[in-house]
């Protein structure tokens, strides 16, 4: 006798099948067993009785994605296993079972109950089922019959049925009623189910037994004591038989569906047969449902339901009709209409439906006359066709459609403040990922809006089209008037590549408000910081193109583009930048901070915005720009000024005084004349700006080209943060440190890239593993019909999709390892500098 108490195990299946209770090492093989040891063993089971009392198990299988808990297990086991032929009685009680598979809970905190009584033969591997019984909740299911294995096949000649019962017990399964109030329901009517298993499994032939299920409810009514309406009239018949040798052969009939709920009645018929080499399938779907007295029949928490849903659709036919486009042998026609529909639920936005029609043919569906409105103030006006819908479902057809949409107002802000919020702060754990554009579906979605609003973002006239086709999203000819000027877009999202996922991007704007751009607009505030001290209006155009990265957003160093700015005039509100050149050219306050007809062409590479050379003019002081930022914010301008003598008064001895002494440093004889000249290098950030007269050609003019200007542009940067001002010694002592910091920085860059570059790998080794099998899943199913197809279809995208948020978790965690690695050379680097 053996007796388990309080066990606790967790048994888990990882993707490729590797089960952790599979710990046994297999250290033979065929030649190395002697002859004498391949003999039939003298084993002997002397176990009489086997008890597993108050224990949890849990079972998680993630290549099936099937999850199984059972909690508070009860077993026995008792017979005397040393005998042929012996009578073994179990008994299995578990207080809470719950079984899910690929998302869908089936079992819900189910009480199960089970004991069987069987004759075993144990030499010929034979059981015969005595008065046995298997209890879910409320409904008890019976079983006789043989099952046998005397060798590598299972055969089976089983029965099953339920004695008279009531309808109730059929809903104790379902989890909406077993938690809803189960026990103050009120039930009436007769529930029947009996079935059979009967032939044999063989893994070798991949055949099943036939099995044959029959299920019926008559006379069913559903009411609660505290509710006034009842769901009554409820009949139901069922019947499916599947033939486990020739799966085509496999039939499923609906005959009756039919209830009635307040005067209103429903009715659907379904029927298929042959599953596999043709679905042929019937069905209809009529009646009218009125949701008030729905929400009157059934307790409903946080939840309001009104309006009327009448529906009357019919499908007959083939999917060869369907596949060789003969739309007029197969038969699909109704429609749907939903009228005076409200939705309220607690901590959504409430949304009501006017009017919204639907109208079915076996080619298309429409969608017409729907009228929307979420909250109190957002509408939506839709309309469209979606065609293929039937191969789309039931094989591998492309949906094809188009939908409109037309609003009066969409206020986001409203609709976001219907949301309920929880004011727990918990770690986020939902990072955006990537999304893959399906490339089994051509759909047109096209738009306007007259009015939009969503937190400081106020736009009208917002339109567009949304093309989705052969695996790209492309935006076109979006626009919308915001920022009292107007913005148009056009776009590019590929996902073919999942990989290397591409933006390409058009962006045009026309007299829009600097400073609100500024304050409306995050992605303003980062690549243009500078605007935040800036009035006026501006035209712009943007063109780029960029790698996203798996949390969609574009990945900053391989941007590349160009674009131009214009302006007839904008103002410097707050500019760090023009104070430092105003105090070095010892201009005072004398000009004006407006300059007008600005002209700017620039591009973007790895990351940096390279600005050609303009002119600006403000009074008499005369500008030529140009240089580089980063999207790190530092920046790397070389300004030429031209300013008359005579225009600087009593500062003009102070500025030729500085200039002169600074020019003697390094060897140069300064001779000012009538228009002095004045070249300015502007490093630094744009919140610590450095702004220092030179001489001589400067490193935006060299060959070194753009690269080379980065360059100049960080070791700038770094010289301006310990200061100008250092003697011989300490300007040989930071150069070595920058020298030797720079090395530190440059293996540590190399190092991130190696870390990034394998993990890449390695997230396109998981999913090149997941496509192959989920192929070979695909494949599996292929020869036994469009619906085993489908059913392989989902299990293969479940595979990908878990591969690929593996994948993309690696790549993430890699790029977080890169990023503190890269950091922290920096900082060493830095630290050598500073104690310079």
């Amino acid at each position: 006798q053996r007796h388990i108490d309080q066990a606790v195990v967790n048994a888990i299946v990882l993707k490729d099948g590797k089960a952790n209770w599979d710990i046994v090492k297999d250290t033979t093989t065929s030649a190395e067993v002697p002859e004498e040891e391949t003999s039939e063993s003298d084993l002997l089971i002397r176990l009489k009785k086997l008890e597993i009392n108050r224990s949890n198990i849990s079972y998680l299988d993630y290549q099936s994605d099937i999850q199984a808990y059972m909690k508070d297990l009860n077993f026995s086991l008792s017979g005397d296993m040393t005998t042929s032929q012996t009578d073994l009685d179990m008994a299995l009680n578990v207080s809470d079972l719950t079984f899910i598979m690929e998302g869908m809970k089936y079992l819900n905190k189910t009480v199960l109950d089970s004991k069987i009584s069987l004759l075993a033969n144990l030499d010929s591997m034979k059981f015969t089922f005595r008065d046995n019984y298997l209890s879910l909740n409320d409904m008890r299911l019976n079983f006789t019959g043989i099952v046998a294995m005397p060798g590598d096949d299972i055969e089976t000649d089983v029965e099953f049925n339920t004695p008279q019962t009531s309808f109730k017990t059929l809903l104790s399964l379902v989890p909406a009623f077993y938690m809803n109030d189960y026990q103050d329901l009120s039930a009436t009517g007769e529930f029947a189910l009996n079935g059979f298993a009967k032939g044999v499994y063989s893994a070798t032939d991949s055949t099943l037994p036939d099995i044959g299920l029959n299920l019926s409810v008559a006379n069913g009514l559903i009411s609660y004591p505290q509710l006034p309406e009842k769901i009554k009239d409820i009949n139901l018949k069922t019947a499916v038989f599947v033939d486990g040798k020739d799966m085509d052969k496999t039939t499923v009939e609906i005959p009756q569906f039919h209830f009635e709920l307040a005067g209103n009645p429903f009715d659907m018929v379904f029927a298929l047969k042959t599953p596999m080499s043709d679905p042929d399938f019937k069905g209809s779907m009529k009646g009218q449902i009125d949701l008030a007295a729905l929400s009157r029949a059934v307790p409903m928490d946080s939840i309001t339901l009104s309006g009327i849903i009448d529906m009357s659709v019919e499908m007959a036919g083939k999917m060869s009709m369907i596949e060789k486009e003969k739309y007029e042998d197969f038969m699909a026609m109704g429609n749907m209409k939903v009228n005076d529909m409200r939705v309220a639920m607690t901590g959504y936005p409430e949304v009501t439906i006017s009017q919204a029609a639907f109208a079915f043919t076996p080619a298309y569906s429409t969608l017409t006359n729907t009228n929307i409105k979420v909250g109190k103030k957002s509408d939506f006006a839709l309309s469209g066709k979606l065609g293929n819908y039937i191969p789309y479902i039931f094989s591998d057809g492309t949906l094809a459609g188009n939908l409109s949409l037309r609003s009066n107002l969409i206020d986001v802000s409203e609709i976001m403040s219907g949301m309920a919020t929880d004011t727990t702060v918990v770690e986020d754990t939902t990072a955006l990922s990537l999304i893959r554009v399906p490339e089994n579906i051509d759909f047109t979605f096209d738009a306007l809006i007259e009015k939009f609003s969503y937190d400081s973002i106020k736009a009208s006239k917002v339109g567009g089209k949304m093309i989705i086709r052969e695996g790209v999203l492309s935006i076109r000819d979006a626009g919308m008037n915001i920022l009292e000027g107007v913005i148009k877009m056009n776009a590019d999202y590929d996902t073919r590549d999942s990989l290397k996922p591409v933006m390409n991007a058009d962006l045009d704007m026309k007299g829009v408000d600097i400073k609100s751009a500024f304050n409306t607009f995050n992605t303003v505030q980062k690549l243009a910081p500078a605007a935040k001290g800036i009035a006026g209006k501006i035209n712009a155009n943007l063109k780029y193109t960029s790698l996203l990265g798996q949390d969609m957003m574009p990945v900053t160093n391989s941007m590349n583009g160009g674009g131009k700015l214009q302006s007839d005039e904008v103002t410097l509100l707050e500019s760090k930048t023009f104070d430092k050149m105003k105090d070095v050219l010892k201009l005072g306050n004398k000009y004006s901070n407006t300059f007008k007809n600005i002209n700017i062409s620039f591009k973007i590479a790895d990351g940096r915005v390279y600005v050609d050379p303009f002119d600006i003019k403000t009074g008499n002081l005369k500008m030529n720009i140009s240089g580089d930022q980063g999207l790190d914010q530092t920046i790397n301008y070389v300004v030429k000024t031209e300013i008359p003598r005579a225009d600087l008064g009593g500062s003009v001895n102070s500025l030729i005084n500085s200039l002169s002494s600074q020019a003697a440093s390094i060897g140069v004889a300064y001779q000012p004349s009538e228009v002095i000249k004045v070249n300015l290098k502007v490093t630094g950030t744009f919140k610590d700006p450095q702004v220092a007269p030179f001489f001589g050609s400067t490193s935006g003019e060299s060959s070194g080209g753009l690269k080379q200007t980065a360059k100049e542009t960080v070791k700038e940067t770094v010289k301006q943060s310990v200061g100008n001002a250092v003697d011989d010694g300490k300007e040989k002592a930071r150069a070595e440190a920058e020298a030797q910091g720079a090395k530190i920085v440059q293996e540590a860059e190399e190092k991130a890239a190696q870390i990034r570059n394998e993990a890449a790998k390695a997230a396109d080794d998981i999913r090149k593993e997941a496509e192959e099998q989920s192929q070979k899943v695909i494949d599996a199913a292929a020869s036994k019909g469009p619906i085993a197809k489908v059913a392989a279809q989902k299990s293969a995208d479940q595979i990908n999709k878990t591969a690929d948020n593996k994948a993309n978790q690696l790549v993430q965690e890699a790029d977080v390892q890169a990023n503190k690695l890269v950091e922290e050379a920096k900082a060493k680097s830095q630290a050598m500098i500073d104690k310079i």
